[in-house]
């Protein structure tokens, strides 16, 4: 962590706006859909797409959950990729949260664990996609476990088991439990 600290600098300069300390309810859902657009892409597809739902007005989970037509979605999202599958996925979060707790801010309320398993029983929530709503979204302390985690892991030789949970306890174990660093080193070993 420190070698990539000092070798990348502030993670918070990096990726203000998810690393943010003070997130708005906006900001917050602006991270949770990029989590679900960021599934098997690039961060620079993902970002094509976010900017596509903006410029429509659709950057926003109540303007999802109440979508009733599915096909301008799958055209703004397209350069994410998945076109057919994520304005669904998309659709049913903005739904549960709208529709059980009005906002992401009241979700963030609830404990860690009932959020992950709540999150984890959605259409199209993996746990790479819940962890990263827990930890950049929502500011819970779940360190998420992707591919450029994994080739880390792989590069420093820290473990030959590569199963999600067994990576997150290996990171969650050997760190403090603290949102703070989870968001930082996650985002160093993106940049690494």
């Amino acid at each position: 962590y420190w070698r990539l600290l000092e070798k990348h600098g502030d993670p918070k300069i990096l990726w203000p706006q998810w690393c943010a300390k003070n997130k708005d309810e906006r900001l917050r859902e602006i991270v949770a859909v990029g989590a679900f657009l960021t599934q098997r892409t690039s961060w620079h597809n993902a970002d094509l797409a976010l900017r596509n739902l903006k410029r429509e007005g659709f950057l926003s989970l109540k303007k999802l959950a109440n979508l009733t037509d599915l096909s301008t979605l799958r055209e703004l999202i397209k350069p994410a990729g998945f076109y057919q599958t994520k304005p669904q996925r998309l659709m049913n979060f903005a739904q549960f949260v709208t529709g059980e707790y009005r906002s992401l801010t009241r979700l963030k309320k609830e404990g860690l664990d009932g959020i992950r398993s709540r999150l984890l029983k959605l259409y199209g929530v993996g746990p790479e996609t819940a962890d990263t709503i827990l930890l950049y979204s929502l500011d819970k302390p779940s360190f998420v476990i992707d591919e450029y985690t994994k080739r880390f892991v792989q590069k420093e030789n820290l473990t030959q088991n590569f199963a999600y949970s067994d990576l997150k306890n290996l990171f969650e174990k050997n760190l403090s439990q603290d949102t703070e660093i989870y968001q930082n080193y996650h985002i160093l070993i993106i940049v690494d």
